[in-house]
């Protein structure tokens, strides 16, 4: 068992996602996992480590590496790196490797579910329907269509453009902001026009964030940002919950400035029971499982343990992510 390479897994899952985690395991490697979601059942079993598994919100801190002597390498399962010290890692001279786009799909099929049912309405329309209510053309009215709505997406990452492409079926009109203009036939390709980010908010229907959380734009969605966006719009979150100010988006969806939101992250997860936005109306909620589904579940281990191999055998061409430090 000595001579075994050990993985820690920096989450805690349970037994269903453990399984899975389990079973793409090669072979002469041993996987650990934290006993909770903490900084103590890391800094407990971080010694142990030789690679990270890196998963969840536990922070990967300077602390955390100083206790590591053993670590070679950090494979994130997902793409978000804020749960990272990226300068400590640097300064360890750790290599740190991210599967690009390994669940850009599953995040924009949930991207485009949140959008359909807040502009259909389908939490009052089930309760409702549920609860021995018919009032089919009363509550039809008050619902939308996605065809011809302006989008704006925040963020042109692998998951902005995928949601880009799966709009365009929809006949939806697509607009972006993204630091990093696109090439003109990126955005030709998907039917892509750029705005500057406050004349995007004033246009769009629509907005759906799809950008990392960096010290620059935490909390880019406050009241200033709310105030010009479109009366009646609708704001969707798969990205990151600290993009958005919650007392400010409160405001905005109790006035009726926004019309619905589609929130699948917080700014504190798991979101706390006494959050008000949680009783609101006009909101969907979801606990951050964009990315998670059976396929792309499987798929990001899949990868993330097959990069850790070719990474102990020394294949390091073969490694199918992207290598980030």
């Amino acid at each position: 068992m000595a001579q075994w390479k050990t993985i820690l897994l920096t989450n805690h899952y349970p037994a269903g996602p453990y399984r899975i985690v389990a079973e793409e395991l090669p072979e002469g490697f041993e996987l650990k996992m934290l006993e909770r979601n903490d900084e103590e059942s890391l800094l407990r079993l971080i010694p142990e480590a030789d690679f990270l598994l890196a998963s969840g919100r536990v922070k990967i801190t300077a602390e955390a590496l100083a206790a590591a002597p053993r670590l070679q390498m950090i494979q994130r399962t997902g793409v978000g790196l804020d749960s990272l010290d990226l300068e400590a890692i640097k300064a360890r001279g750790i290599p740190l490797y991210v599967n690009q786009g390994v669940n850009a799909q599953s995040v924009a099929e949930h991207t485009l579910l949140l959008m359909l049912a807040c502009l259909r309405r389908l939490p009052q329309l089930h309760r409702k329907t549920a609860g021995g209510v018919w009032e089919k053309q009363a509550q039809g009215v008050r619902t939308a269509e996605l065809a011809g709505k302006t989008v704006g997406l925040i963020g042109l990452g692998s998951i902005g453009r995928r949601v880009a492409s799966l709009l365009r079926a929809f006949g939806a009109q697509l607009l972006y902001f993204d630091p990093w203009r696109a090439e003109e036939a990126v955005e030709q390709g998907l039917g892509l026009r750029y705005l500057p980010l406050r004349e995007l908010a004033a246009c769009a229907d629509i907005l759906s964030l799809h950008c990392p959380l960096t010290k620059e734009n935490a909390g880019l969605i406050d009241r200033d940002f709310l105030a010009g966006m479109k009366e009646g719009a609708i704001l969707i979150n798969t990205a990151r919950g600290g993009l958005v100010e919650f007392p400010a988006l409160r405001e905005a969806l109790a006035s009726g400035k926004l019309s619905f939101a589609g929130l699948d992250v917080f700014p504190k997860e798991p979101v706390p029971a006494d959050e008000p936005i949680l009783q609101m109306e006009n909101v969907i909620v979801t606990p951050h499982v964009g990315g998670i589904t059976e396929d792309s579940f499987r798929r990001m281990m899949h990868d993330a343990m097959f990069n850790i191999q070719c990474y102990t055998q020394g294949n390091y061409e073969q490694i199918a992510a992207a290598k980030y430090l």
